[in-house]
């Protein structure tokens, strides 16, 4: 996917804007830069008891120009609108 679809380049967000919700999430509002092309997006934040942060979003491919991904001449295909989750896990404070 990297060499075929984004071509390697990079891919950045930038914030714009953030609310908590009552579910003690916070949904951040920025700025998707993916394949040359930069549309609005909002991230869902989230924390557990380890430190571990979860992100998730909803791209639709086809908002920044991309052809849904597909292999095995066409048998195998990835939806338009995909799910995106990252988890990194903070240091602990000592």
């Amino acid at each position: 996917i990297d060499d075929e679809i984004l071509k390697r380049g990079a891919v950045t967000f930038r914030s714009t804007g953030a609310e908590a919700g009552p579910d003690g999430r916070i949904r951040v509002r920025g700025d998707l830069a993916l394949v040359g092309a930069t549309q609005p997006i909002e991230v869902d934040l989230g924390m557990s008891d380890d430190g571990t942060v979860v992100a998730t979003a909803v791209v639709t491919q086809s908002g920044w120009g991309m052809k849904p991904y597909s292999i095995l001449f066409g048998t195998l295909k990835v939806v338009d609108e995909i799910d995106v989750r990252l988890e990194a896990t903070l240091p602990q404070s000592r």
